[in-house]
């Protein structure tokens, strides 16, 4: 376990020692004052509670998302790209520990990246719009937490597939561009399928990834979906995309 503990702790220092991870931080927060000042001085929304513009920044998870997905398509590829594979695996560890790190910091890089959202939209909120409103702590503040959690899970299977794909191909690019494209796109292909009535698009990953409409009200995007089969559609899938990962990192020649 502590030799487990050992490689995490040295991927989250390869991470963090980088200047691009505060690079991103850094828009991050940047992101949330500009808009910030954009709903105080120049859209005029009304807006007078701090809990009012942390639920509006749930939309800065889209740059949760971007960022992440760069960490997760670059994890594993960038070993291969600059020729540290083969010392990353003289160490005293399985191929299946080290990939496992790998995951596990992406994940914890993915739970950071929301965690200092929600904090600095907090912060920077209450700076500009106070607790004077009449907003209910009791009634927003569990909403916007299930928003956030809403939008984790969602980001968590598209991270999950870059890391896939940056395992599978060893392409830091195609893993990025990839989840990004099926970021933007994926959803309006799968309403349109479901509008052609094509029942089966309900197995695709994509039709099952927003849990909204079963917890914060709304349609699902099938007829006769069900919270329960969605969320055991999304653990199939991720079985999968971390098989596929394991399977082709651990058996493949690193000289392939």
């Amino acid at each position: 376990m502590s030799n487990f503990l050992s490689l995490v702790q040295n991927e989250q220092m390869k991470i963090y020692n980088r200047l691009r991870t505060w690079v991103m931080l850094g828009i991050i927060l940047l992101s949330v004052v500009l808009m910030a000042i954009m709903m105080k001085y120049v859209i005029e929304t009304g807006m007078n509670h701090v809990l009012s513009f942390l639920a509006m920044s749930t939309s800065l998870t889209s740059l949760v998302f971007l960022f992440t997905v760069i960490v997760a398509g670059d994890i594993v590829a960038s070993e291969f790209t600059w020729g540290t594979i083969k010392l990353l695996l003289i160490r005293p560890a399985t191929r299946s520990k080290i990939l496992a790190a790998k995951y596990v910091s992406v994940l914890l890089v993915l739970i950071t990246f929301m965690l200092f959202l929600l904090i600095a939209s907090y912060f920077v909120g209450l700076l500009f719009f106070g607790l004077s409103g009449a907003v209910s702590d009791a009634e927003a503040f569990p909403k916007i937490m299930q928003s956030y959690g809403i939008k984790w899970i969602d980001l968590l299977m598209y991270v999950t597939l870059a890391f896939m794909v940056s395992a599978a191909f060893r392409s830091s690019s195609l893993a990025i561009g990839l989840s990004i494209c099926l970021m933007f796109t994926a959803n309006t292909i799968v309403v349109v399928l479901a509008q052609l009535k094509y029942t089966w698009v309900k197995y695709i990953l994509f039709a099952n990834t927003d849990l909204s409409p079963y917890l914060l009200g709304g349609k699902p995007t099938v007829a006769g979906m069900t919270l329960g089969f969605s969320v055991t559609m999304l653990i199939l899938y991720w079985l999968l995309f971390y098989f596929v990962s394991w399977l082709l990192f651990t058996k493949r020649d690193v000289a392939g």
